[in-house]
């Protein structure tokens, strides 16, 4: 069964977000807020659990206190097809997106503006297969890469060239606010499954 059209993933700024992120290269992506990915990428999602460990003397064995469940991670492999002009400059603001969205705002030039010098990139949020798998989480940008891969042909858009096909990997982390998590979260309304629509994975 293929995925259902509203399930579709997509990693955009939050509400809110400055719309200016989409005056330049990434226009092609502003009628989403972000990206809206074409072809269902492969998403891998891991959630680790620390715990402490401690020895007791004269045991055979070390146990271990729990210390903390940190954020999940996700990682994902999507492709891109710029086979038309459409789809070239698509491509081209999705980079440009992804560039973007990793960088704080930094320089002279940013002192008197909003965001001002200083601010750290923005929160993201990623959705992907309805309201009980990744539902509007909030995120932020830790890496992406891709290849240009000498072996494929090359579309050319505005005096700019981007391959015929692309892969992108993209890795982020769900990052809540410390005051939310602790007003909104309980660990009995996750159990139950009321808390996915909160935005809790």
């Amino acid at each position: 069964m293929p995925v259902l059209a509203d399930n579709r993933a997509r990693l955009v700024l939050s509400p809110g977000g400055p719309s200016f992120y989409f005056d330049g290269p990434a226009q092609p992506l502003q009628r989403h807020r972000g990206i809206l990915f074409p072809y269902q990428p492969d998403i891998t999602y891991s959630q680790s659990v620390n715990y402490t460990p401690y020895d007791l003397v004269h045991t055979n064995q070390t146990y271990n206190a729990y210390r903390n469940t940190p954020m999940a991670n996700i990682q994902m492999t999507t492709q891109f097809a710029s086979v038309t002009d459409e789809e070239a400059r698509y491509t081209l603001g999705v980079l440009h997106f992804l560039r973007s969205v990793s960088k704080m705002f930094f320089g002279e030039k940013d002192i008197a503006r909003t965001p001002q010098s200083g601010t750290p990139p923005p929160l993201l949020r990623f959705s992907a297969f309805g309201h009980r798998q990744f539902n509007n989480l909030p995120v932020v940008l830790e890496s992406f890469s891709t290849t240009y891969d000498s072996g494929v042909d090359l579309k050319e858009i505005d005096g700019t060239q981007v391959p015929a096909v692309m892969s992108i990997f993209i890795q982020f982390f769900v990052q809540q606010n410390p005051d939310r998590q602790k007003r909104v979260f309980s660990t009995h309304d996750f159990v139950n499954g009321s808390m996915y629509t909160e935005g809790f994975i």
